[in-house]
């Protein structure tokens, strides 16, 4: 539950109280069954700054000579929050050094070695993008190493508050109106940082939309990340760290995304479309399962999911789209005073744009942060900082 008054307009700085999560340990023999934990942690991260091309190069480029091991440096895997079929995430836990301080925790991906050229131009295209984007709102890599198989080991912080999916599964009823409109402008703004840099994140869901202690999102995982090239060319956004790194990459071509928060255009014959466009709707989904405590539809196919149908019917109408509708009441029902009506409506408006069917049409991640309604909610001082 958030602590405040308002988060619009002239309104106190707040505090977000999570339930934190920090896993026990577990014997080996226990380790298959921590396969049925959430995936809490996701594949992103973010090397330390570099100021020329040869450091660059060294941080993006594993060390066989690191002064220790993944064991010595991070401890032992602990927990296995995720195991594929190329990568698997574990927490890592290590006895601090000091005495009665209190342990570290770590999250590790390893990316398993592979013959397949397609896997590994993939491994190394994440690996580059996410070290070359930097925001506070975006999960960051703190160590790059291998371990005693070769494999290498992406590290980063743990976050203590789980993930967004988490949080919705075990609210009561759905997260509060003030709290999840924190957490939206959040995401709206990693967002918003990666398509002004012609970087669309294509894996955006609840999953992989993590929560610090305090309340910070971080937004998660480039395994399906593109890299928008031809806009590169024509010399638009895109910061010259970035097309560094990227230069010599590519994005590789793949099935991307998660079926509930796949857009329309990726179900239809559609000819080629800016994929952020996709972005934008997933995170418009992501917002409404905050306000329902549940996902809209499983496919958005109007021939095969009678949600999905409903909602372009309400589109259609002008009593609306129920759940959409339904935002105007909480917010009615929150106390807010002094704030026109348009306000609300505005909420509504932009979500309704953001889920737009036809991509063309749909609102821009910039747009949504100009939005009345996104412009005057206050996030709170962790998410300013990502702390």
């Amino acid at each position: 539950m958030s602590q405040l008054q308002n988060s619009y307009g002239t309104c106190t700085t707040h505090r977000h109280q999570l339930k934190l999560k920090f896993p026990e340990h577990k014997s080996s023999l226990k380790l298959l069954s921590a396969l049925t934990f959430p995936n809490v942690l996701a594949r992103c991260w973010l090397p330390r700054e570099s100021t020329d091309d040869e450091e660059r190069q060294t941080l993006l480029t594993p060390s066989s000579t690191a002064p220790s091991t993944l064991t010595e440096r991070y401890g032992l895997s602990t927990i296995i929050l995720h195991y594929g079929v190329h990568s698997s995430v574990r927490v890592c836990t290590r006895k601090s050094p000091s005495a009665g301080a209190s342990r570290q925790l770590h999250v590790v991906k390893i990316l398993r070695r592979s013959s397949d050229a397609l896997v590994r131009a993939t491994q190394r295209f994440e690996q580059s993008l996410s070290s070359a984007v930097s925001h506070p709102n975006l999960l960051q890599t703190i160590d790059v190493l291998q371990n005693e198989h070769g494999e290498t080991c992406l590290v980063m912080d743990y976050c203590a508050g789980g993930n967004l999916n988490a949080l919705i599964a075990t609210a009561e009823d759905s997260i509060d109106a003030l709290q999840a409109d924190c957490f939206f402008k959040q995401i709206m703004r990693a967002v918003t940082y990666l398509h002004d840099n012609a970087i669309a994140h294509r894996g955006l869901k609840t999953e992989n939309i993590l929560l610090t202690a305090h309340g910070a999102v971080k937004v998660a995982d480039f395994g399906s990340a593109e890299w928008l090239l031809d806009e590169v060319a024509d010399g638009e956004h895109a910061e010259n760290r970035i097309r560094l790194q990227l230069s010599s990459l590519y994005s590789p071509r793949k099935l991307r995304g998660s079926i509930p928060y796949l857009p329309p255009e990726e179900f239809s014959n559609y000819a080629t479309v800016d994929p952020r466009a996709g972005d934008v709707w997933a995170a418009g989904l992501v917002y409404m399962a905050m306000r329902c405590g549940r996902l809209l539809w499983r496919m958005p196919c109007a021939d095969e999911d009678g949600g999905y149908s409903a909602y372009l019917r309400g589109r259609q109408t002008y009593d609306g789209y129920p759940p959409i509708e339904a935002l105007e009441e909480v917010r009615f029902s929150s106390g807010f005073q002094g704030l026109g009506e348009s306000l609300f409506t505005r909420c509504r408006n932009v979500i309704y744009a953001m889920l737009h069917p036809d991509p063309v049409r749909r609102i821009k991640a910039s747009e949504v942060l100009r939005s009345e309604w996104v412009y005057y909610v206050q996030v709170c001082d962790a998410g300013e900082i990502g702390w």
